[in-house]
């Protein structure tokens, strides 16, 4: 059993709820390719421990997945299930989960432990102009973001996560393009 630490997922919610990343809709620069599904309907996202309990698991617009942390690649402090959602139409954009709220930044836990946002690295199956022109953002949106993460890294399962994927970042020599720092 994991130790845990309640995340208030409605304050984080509220507060990303109306901050975008450019003052225009980033959408329109890629026809909203993040925010539908694929053919395949394969695109998905993780949920945070506990957000879940922001979703009814009712909604016509989501597919819900129940997956066993080991099997994708989660640290052991995760316990069953690990929530997979897909959408299976565009989503009511107030209802939008975190990872929406906070992409294309990712966060990175340098040595000493200090938090830095950057560029979302992860091998996605489409291209983000965003991170392909590193577009600057709104400065007001990345604040946001920091301070979401630094809520959310409170939790030991999800900085668990943060780190394991910084480590990776490092041993794959990524040089991430750092968008904030303390």
């Amino acid at each position: 059993m994991s130790i845990t630490t309640v995340i208030n997922y409605k304050r984080l919610y509220d507060i990303t709820c109306d901050v975008t990343p450019i003052y225009s809709d980033c959408g329109k620069l890629c026809g909203s390719i993040c925010c539908q599904p694929d053919n395949d309907n394969t695109l998905g996202m993780y949920l945070f421990p506990g957000e879940e309990n922001m979703f009814t698991m009712k909604e016509n617009w989501l597919q819900w997945e129940k997956r066993y942390p080991a099997e994708d690649d989660f640290p052991k402090s995760w316990d069953y299930p690990v929530y997979f959602i897909r959408c299976t139409k565009p989503c009511p954009r107030e209802r939008r989960p975190l990872n929406c709220r906070l992409f294309p930044l990712a966060p990175h836990l340098l040595k000493d432990n200090k938090l830095i946002l950057i560029h979302e690295t992860l091998d996605l199956p489409y291209s983000c102009t965003l991170i392909k022109r590193k577009t600057p953002l709104r400065k007001d949106f990345i604040e946001v973001v920091a301070q979401c993460w630094q809520e959310l890294l409170k939790d030991p399962r999800i900085r668990d996560l943060v780190a394991i994927d910084s480590l990776e970042r490092e041993k794959e020599a990524h040089r991430p393009y750092i968008v904030w720092h303390p």
